[in-house]
């Protein structure tokens, strides 16, 4: 009985573990703000792994490319290589993607790249988006967007933070970015800089993608995981108890 109560408590503590709630975040910054006609102006491309270590980020932005003109990719230094990144103006998408070193994977949150867009001058005024292409629902699939651990083999991307602008008409010294700050996570390869902002006050609409899809939050992923282990527990200890 002694034997069979310790197995009991390991499982418990193995399912409740933190790394079991997967859910890595893209997110662009900043996410809103008003561009310009004419004028430049530069996203950061955010990863947040939630605690989690990765081994690679892949990363496609669609964009409208009779407003934007996606002219030059930064990449960061949270990864080690980044191949195959860089622009494709003429199908309005970025590609970036990051592969960690083999001896060093990426845990924390960071600026994975920063993409140089202009506002084209025969742009209509009003509202744009550049959004990750990422399908919540159908998380096997490997050509969109996905961050990647080869410890747990899966694709941990959870949920992304689109941006959402405005394309205005006056100068360019009128454009206006929206701040954001960013909460200070600890993690091995961890970047906290300015360039890679994230918004601290966490909404709903931030943990999933702006067609309303997504799973939601990891905290609510991991509540969950420990209410379903509890009971299944119980289960098979009252079945053990007869």
């Amino acid at each position: 009985m002694k034997k069979l109560l310790a197995s009991i408590l390991m499982l418990i503590l193995l399912l409740a573990s933190p790394t079991y709630a997967l859910a890595a975040i893209l997110s662009l910054s900043p996410s809103t703000g008003t561009f310009n006609t004419g004028c430049s102006f530069a996203l950061d491309i955010n990863l947040d792994t939630q605690g989690v270590s990765v081994d690679g980020t892949d990363v496609i932005l669609i964009y409208d490319n009779s407003r934007f003109s996606a002219t030059s990719v930064n990449t960061g230094t949270i990864f080690a290589e980044y191949p195959g990144s860089g622009p494709d103006d003429a199908a309005g998408k970025v590609l970036v993607s990051g592969l960690a070193s083999f001896t060093k994977s990426f845990s924390g949150t960071g600026t994975l790249a920063t993409v140089n867009f202009t506002v084209k001058g025969s742009a209509p005024a009003g509202a744009a988006q550049v959004k990750f292409d990422f399908d919540s629902n159908n998380r096997t699939e490997t050509r969109d967007s996905n961050v990647i651990s080869k410890t747990i083999n899966s694709d941990l991307l959870n949920s992304v933070v689109n941006g959402n602008y405005i394309i205005g008409t006056g100068t360019c010294a009128s454009s206006s970015p929206a701040p954001s700050i960013l909460p200070k996570t600890g993690g091995q390869g961890a970047v906290s800089t300015p360039s890679a902002e994230i918004p601290v006050k966490k909404t709903l609409d931030q943990y999933v993608d702006k067609t309303g899809k997504g799973p939601g939050t990891s905290e609510f992923t991991f509540t969950i995981a420990i209410v379903g282990s509890v009971l299944t527990v119980l289960g098979i200890l009252g079945i053990a108890l007869l």
